[in-house]
C-alpha cells in the first residue's frame, strides 16, 4: 500500500513466485506441490494464503488460471502467460520469462527510488550543515557585537 515501495515489493514478490514456481514445474514436481512451496518463498505472507487458496482450488478441481484469477493478486501478464502456458504446456518457460522482466523492473524501480531519495537526502544534509554552522558561528557574532559595543 506504500505508494513507492509498495510496487517494487510486488514486483519482487512476483518475481519470487514465479521464479520457484518455473523451477518446480521444469523439474517435474505436481503443481499443488510446487504451489505449497513457492507460497513459503514468496517472502509475502497475504500473497502465500492466496496462493495457498490457489492451490486448494486447483485440488477441487479448478484450473490454474481460473484459481489464478480468484485470488486478485497476480497482474495480467502473469494471469495472460498461465493461460498461454496451459494451453501451450509449457508453463515454465513462460513463468520463467516473467519473473525475467519482473526482475529487470524491480532493478528499475530501485534505481528511479534511489534517484528520487537523493534530493531529499541533499536538503536534509544541506539542513543539518546550516544547523552545524549556525552553533558555531552565532557564538562568535555575538561575541564580537559584545566586543564592539564596549569599545
Amino acid at each position: 500500500n506504500f505508494p513507492i515501495v509498495g510496487i517494487l515489493f510486488e514486483q519482487i514478490t512476483l518475481s519470487r513466485f514465479t521464479r520457484n514456481f518455473a523451477m518446480m514445474l521444469k523439474a517435474g514436481m505436481p503443481i499443488t506441490h510446487a504451489l505449497a512451496i513457492a507460497a513459503e518463498a514468496a517472502g509475502n505472507h497475504y500473497i502465500a494464503s492466496r496462493i495457498v487458496e490457489m492451490k486448494n482450488s486447483i485440488e477441487r478441481g479448478d484450473s490454474l488460471l481460473r484459481s489464478a484469477r480468484s485470488t486478485e493478486v497476480f497482474t495480467p501478464l502473469v494471469l495472460q502467460m498461465i493461460s498461454v502456458g496451459e494451453e501451450t504446456g509449457s508453463i515454465d518457460s513462460l513463468l520463467d520469462q516473467v519473473a525475467d522482466f519482473y526482475d529487470e523492473e524491480a532493478d528499475y524501480s530501485l534505481k528511479r527510488l534511489a534517484e528520487s531519495i537523493e534530493p531529499i537526502l541533499i536538503v536534509v544534509m544541506g539542513g543539518i550543515v546550516l544547523v552545524l554552522a549556525l552553533g558555531v558561528f552565532l557564538p562568535i557574532w555575538d561575541l564580537g557585537s559584545a566586543a564592539m559595543g564596549r569599545g
